[in-house]
């Protein structure tokens, strides 16, 4: 592992600038968000309820993934450097985003079955529509606690290498 951090260190820098530009300009539009929310300025006119919920909530979540991914990739090529509060707590942001697609998914599936169903037509097939749009939905979120997963069991042991290096 040291022998390709070392080889592709530049690489590494790079992914972690872009990562913490990334994470930072996804808070910012959050935070942009919010306040247009709080101010009554909001350009979110969706039947949908909670849009602008989860409009806030995506970017916010997004960002602290790209900010948890530079501070992982600054851990592994910096030996004194000690994780961060994202990437301590990066498991958690993981699951709590597999919850947010998941808690948004079945309400955009709800709130669009309920309007096709409105309009529907003979071949309309609120099976064929969930499951179109469903799975897709589930598979990011098996994947993000899957990450998350991970990362709650492989942080201990590059902890413990560098300590043994």
């Amino acid at each position: 592992m040291n022998e390709f951090i070392e080889k592709n260190k530049r690489l590494l820098r790079t992914y972690c600038v872009a990562a913490r530009i990334i994470g930072w300009v996804l808070l910012f539009k959050g935070g942009i968000f919010i306040i247009s929310i709080l101010t009554g300025y909001s350009c979110v006119s969706s039947s949908m309820p909670f849009a602008e919920t989860i409009i806030f909530f995506d970017p916010v979540l997004t960002g602290f993934m790209a900010l948890g991914v530079a501070q992982f990739i600054k851990y592994l090529f910096e030996t004194a450097n000690k994780p961060g509060w994202i990437l301590r707590y990066i498991d958690k942001i993981l699951y709590l985003n597999a919850l947010f697609l998941i808690v948004t998914g079945i309400g955009f599936l709800y709130f669009q079955n309920v309007k096709m169903m409105a309009n529907a037509g003979p071949y309309y097939s609120q099976w064929r529509s969930f499951a179109g749009n469903a799975l897709p939905v589930v598979a990011r979120a098996l994947i993000l606690a899957g990450l998350g997963q991970i990362l709650r069991r492989v942080m201990p042991v590059i902890e413990e290498s560098k300590t043994l290096v």
